[in-house]
């Protein structure tokens, strides 16, 4: 009896019961579409991301091991032209190419030395003498002339490049 009581529901009852039913099945419905388009949109953003990232390759244990085998023999090798520079300069300091460069140097300031006291020379022989102008004017451009060439050199010996100069340029 107990089970035909189950059954035997008033007209009302059996709806509420279909209605309660079916706001449930819709609320399960709503909540598997909202599962399912979450989850598609998931998929469909991974599988963009997939077709947009670059292939990336990584180096293996035994390139990275090649690399570094390769990174220090270069090292030992700088090491070998730093040791040999040093040897190079030695022997640039024992030769007499810094002492020859001092020479010309001392040698083309006390020849603009003598040029500038001659042309001195010549201005005050000149003022001593009436009508040498037009001598004085013809030498006094070939003494500048000189006077520039001289000059010339001594940049040209400046800039040549010595173990004092390279010194300087190391430290």
């Amino acid at each position: 009896m107990e089970e035909e009581k189950e059954y035997d529901l008033s007209e009302g009852q059996r709806l509420s019961l279909l209605e309660r039913a079916v706001s449930m099945n819709r609320k399960v419905v709503f909540a598997l579409v909202g599962v399912a388009v979450v989850a598609l949109s998931t998929l469909s953003t991974l599988g963009i991301v997939a077709l947009i990232e670059p292939d990336v390759e990584y180096a293996t244990k035994a390139e990275v091991a090649a690399i570094r085998q390769e990174h220090q023999a270069l090292q030992a090798q700088i090491l070998a032209y730093e040791k040999s520079l040093e040897q190079y300069r030695k022997v640039l300091d024992s030769s007499s190419a810094s002492a020859f460069k001092e020479i010309l140097l001392d040698q083309e300031q006390t020849y603009q030395m003598h040029l500038t006291a001659l042309k001195q020379g010549m201005r005050d022989l000149a003022k001593m003498l009436p009508g040498s102008r037009t001598w004085l004017e013809m030498y006094d451009e070939q003494m500048d002339i000189a006077i520039a060439e001289s000059q010339e050199r001594v940049a040209q010996l400046v800039a040549l490049q010595t173990s004092a100069l390279g010194k300087k340029k190391a430290k």
